[in-house]
This record gives structure tokens, sequence and C-alpha cells, in this order.
């Protein structure tokens, strides 16, 4: 009997593998889809700062390393000078597309902004979930998750208001307990411009919805009435404020240009302040004296639609660098448009970060430097026609060179 028989006889009896059961293919070096080479890796969540390469296989981060040969890739992307994030997330976007026209197509956008998941927060009704899910998320290359609307888009006189949307609990509760893997939680606009004389009892519908179907509420803030104290004390911890920076009657700023002792508190108990720059939701100045103060929102979003995507908001990167504008360094706004976001979200596991195992969702970025208007929302009183914001020159931007999604480059057809 031969050596190798003779250890192959005795693996057997033992109930081990044999070693000549290995082929040169077990001990072959990994393969990815996609490898991502010399960038400046930045994962503020993490407190990642490096230059390496990323591995992406099956959907996920496979491997961070100083250094991934090309050979182990089908597709090899040249990162260097390039910052290699989190793929960010943009928390107020209006994306359910065509189901109104106030929405915007979500990929082309996509790929050349970095977004890799969307958030739409105020576009879809109970009523269209199922096509919001059908024509627009299934779709997508994108992530897409949605707040429900909870105002419905009713202009009959002759309605009662209140109580037709006190009809809505039951069919707006149900639907997003049912459909958790794409609805967030429930979105309503306090304000009189946007839900009437009735803003107030009808934002109390929502939080009754909210608390008896344990969902987050997100409030759009834009002109009294109600009070933002009167908002402030109906939001809960986990809840949402989002258009946190807007110059409107309904803002977080008193006559003195102080933070609003209500929204303090609201911080306090666990309230999150999103930016929603929007049409005409985000001033300059008040952004500035809220830095000043110590209050950076929580998360940076855009309200993306047709009538700003062309300007002033643009995309996520341009939002973001009107915050670096007024002092937030490159960390600060990163952290708010990936893990924080995230966090809100909620859905896919290590989201908004970059470690192995996290989703494959990646944005490689650019800090340019030169001379680059950037404007703040209109100026609007809710009865006159809007006026341009303030324009500034910053020396410097972010642009995005390239999205990934789900572990494939976003494309923009």
């Amino acid at each position: 009997m031969q050596r190798r028989q003779f250890l192959q006889g005795l693996c057997a009896a033992a109930g081990l593998p044999s070693w000549t059961q290995k082929s040169h293919t077990d001990y072959a070096p990994p393969h990815y889809d996609i490898l991502i080479k010399s960038g400046e890796i930045h994962d503020p969540a993490n407190g990642l700062h490096r230059r390496a390469d990323i591995g992406l296989a099956d959907g996920k981060i496979a491997a961070i390393a100083d250094d991934i040969p090309a050979s182990t890739a089908n597709d090899v992307i040249d990162a260097r000078g390039l910052h290699v994030t989190p793929g960010l997330i943009d928390l107020h976007t209006h994306c359910a597309f065509a189901t109104s026209p106030y929405t915007v197509e979500a990929d082309p956008i996509a790929a050349r902004s970095g977004v890799t998941t969307w958030v739409d927060a105020g576009s879809v009704p109970a009523e269209q979930v199922a096509a919001f899910r059908r024509f627009v998320v299934k779709p997508a290359q994108a992530r897409i998750y949605a707040f429900l609307y909870m105002y419905g888009a009713v202009k009959n006189p002759d309605i009662d208001i209140v109580n037709y949307v006190r009809g809505s609990i039951e069919p707006t509760g149900e639907a997003a307990v049912n459909n958790r893997d794409i609805l967030l939680g429930v979105k309503f606009q306090a304000g009189v411009n946007m839900s009437g004389k009735h803003s107030l009892e009808l934002l109390k519908i929502a939080r009754e919805t909210c608390d008896r179907y344990k969902l987050p509420l997100m409030v759009h803030i834009g002109f009294i009435p109600p009070e933002t104290d009167d908002v402030m004390a109906l939001m809960h911890s986990g809840d949402v404020v989002t258009h946190c920076f807007n110059g409107n009657s309904m803002g977080i700023l008193d006559s003195s240009g102080k933070i609003k002792s209500s929204v303090k508190d609201a911080r306090a108990r666990g309230v999150l302040f999103d930016l929603g720059h929007g049409w005409t939701s985000f001033s300059f100045d008040v952004a500035r004296k809220a830095l000043d103060a110590g209050f950076a929102p929580d998360t940076i979003s855009t309200d993306l639609h047709p009538l700003n995507v062309n300007g002033p908001v643009f995309d996520l990167p341009t939002t973001m660098s009107k915050m670096m504008y007024l002092g937030m360094n490159f960390d600060d706004v990163l952290l708010r448009t990936t893990a924080n976001a995230a966090r809100i979200v909620n859905r896919a596991p290590m989201s908004g970060t970059l470690q192995e195992g996290a989703p494959s969702d990646i944005a490689l970025l650019a800090i340019e430097e030169g001379k680059f208007p950037l404007m703040e929302s209109k100026h609007w009183n809710g009865v006159d026609a809007p006026r341009d914001g303030q324009v500034v020159v910053a020396d410097r931007r972010i642009c995005s060179r390239l999205t990934i999604c789900r572990g494939r480059r976003l494309t923009a057809a």
C-alpha cells in the first residue's frame, strides 16, 4: 500500500476529509465583481479614513485591504484622487415617478449624484402603495422607500376634510404595517399653505395614526398656523421634522434669532431634524444662526422635485456643498447623508457604512476647488410669487464621479 493510500484510509476511518480531496480552486484568491482601487475611504460612522482597495461581491462589501490584485476582479475602478464613501441617502425627495406631476425619476439623478437610497416623503397615499411598489420600487436600480402621505389631495369644498382624513387612519396605518419593507412611516405637511386652517387638527390625526400603528412621523414645517411650539409638542423620539432651516413663519428660530425652547426640548427628547432644502425651505441666514448655536441638522436632504431639480437644489452633493460653505466639514455632511439617514430608514443592515458585509452601495466623490455660485431656496411669503434667494460663492463643492448600488454601476438609462 502506498503512503498516500494509507493516509486516505486513516482519514476515512476517522471520518475526516482526505487532503487529496482539496483542489487548486480551494486555494485560489477570492474573486470580486467590482474592485475599487487606491481611493480615499471615508466612513465617518466608523471613523475610517484611509487609502485602500475595496472588493465587492454578491451585493456586499467583501474585502477592504491595502492592495487587492486587479486580477481578482471582473471590473476594476481606478479611484485615485477620489473619496470612496458609503452610498448617499436622501431622506426627503419626491421620487414616486409619474404618480403625480411633482415627482422626479430617481435613477438618472442617482447615477450622477452618488445617491443610492431615496426616500419619497409626501407623494404616496395609502391607495397608491401597490402601484408605488410595482412601477417605482421594483424597476429602480436605486433603493427607494417612502413615508406615506397622510393628507389626500382633496379639493372638494363640500367635504368635511377633518372627518375625511380621520377616515384614512386605518388604511394608512395598515398599508404601512403591511408594507414595512418599503414604507417607513407617515408624512404630514403642517402649515396653512399646505393643509389649510385645520392643519393642527389634521396633524393630531397623523399623530394618532403613528401612535396606534407604532410608526415614525415626519412633519414638514412651513407657514403658521399652527405655531412651531404646537408642532414640537406633538413630536416623539424618532420622529423627523423636515425643512428645519426654512426662513418661513413656522421656523426653529424666535424673533431674536435664537433657537426656540420648544425646538431644543424636542431635540433633547429624541426628535430628529432634517434639512429638506426644497424650493422655498432653505435659508442661509437661518442655517448660519442655527449652526452658530450648535444646532446642526441630524440629516441633510434635498426635497427634490420638478420645481427645484434644475435649481436651486439640483442634487444632494450640491446641498452638502452649501453646508460645507457654512462651515461644516466633509465628514460632518457625509455622516448626515449616510449613517444618520440610514438609522432612520433602518431597512438594510450596515447601510450607510463601509465595512465588510455591508451593502455594496458606494459613491465616488470629488471635492473640486474654484468659484461656485450656490443659491438658497426661493423667498416666499405663502401668497405672492416667489423670488430668487441669496446667492453665495463657494470655493469648494462636492461632485459625484460614480454611483454603485447593489454591487452594480448605476446608469442613467
